[in-house]
């Protein structure tokens, strides 16, 4: 009977960084770091005034051209020459930009919050504190990605066929009384074919529940 054979490793996680989708004043921050957060979670909102004021212009602006564009359309109901046929075009053209002005300062409104795109934890609120003026390149925050938990360890390449993808292993983590299940994930090439490290074989997690980053344990083959 061959002897079972223990791999060493630890449990990881993705982070994802959250940024502005544009330049502006902090007026709240909503979440800090150890919160949980779901997916459309606010974290933080920026200065919604100037952007409102962005909106109702443009909403204004909507208004005039569509009303001249009315007018127009009264006094030729028919176009009868290539001249009234173009003037036609172009008020329509213009009509049609002003709602696309709209519909822009609308999603400028609309992204004045940030929102998690992912569920998991806030690992880091990038400093962001109301009063601070921020640019998309600036302050992010940082949320671990609760549905990439996985537990990561290396093996030798002769053992590589015993981990085939889509298989079942038992993991036994320090601290938890009983080993939890994983599912075996497609093995990822090194970046340099020349590397020599040995592989690393990535194990998706079936219960993931107060499983941080970091946490060792052993998989018994």
């Amino acid at each position: 009977m061959a002897k079972a054979k223990k791999f060493s490793g630890q449990v990881t996680a993705d982070t994802i960084e959250v940024r502005f989708a544009f330049s502006g004043k902090v007026t709240r921050v909503y979440k800090h770091p150890g919160d949980q957060v779901k997916v459309g979670d606010w974290l933080a909102s920026l200065n919604r005034k100037v952007l409102q004021i962005d909106l109702d212009r443009e909403l204004a602006d909507y208004e005039r051209v569509r009303a001249e564009f009315e007018i127009f359309v009264l006094a030729h109901p028919n176009p009868g020459n290539d001249r009234e046929k173009y003037e036609k075009i172009q008020a329509q053209s213009v009509l049609n930009s002003a709602v696309k002005a709209v519909e822009l300062a609308k999603y400028q409104l609309d992204n004045a919050d940030m929102k998690s795109p992912t569920a998991g934890v806030v690992v880091s609120d990038g400093g962001l504190r109301p009063g601070l003026f921020v640019t998309p390149s600036s302050h992010p925050f940082e949320v671990l990605d609760s549905a990439s938990i996985r537990f990561v360890f290396e093996a030798d390449w002769d053992d590589l066929s015993k981990f085939a993808p889509g298989s079942t292993v038992k993991i036994k983590l320090i601290g938890r009384p009983d080993p939890v299940s994983g599912t075996i994930l497609p093995l990822v090439p090194h970046s340099s074919p020349a590397s020599k490290s040995r592989p690393q074989i990535r194990v998706g997690l079936a219960e993931s529940p107060a499983i941080l980053p970091g946490l060792p344990g052993e998989v018994l083959i």
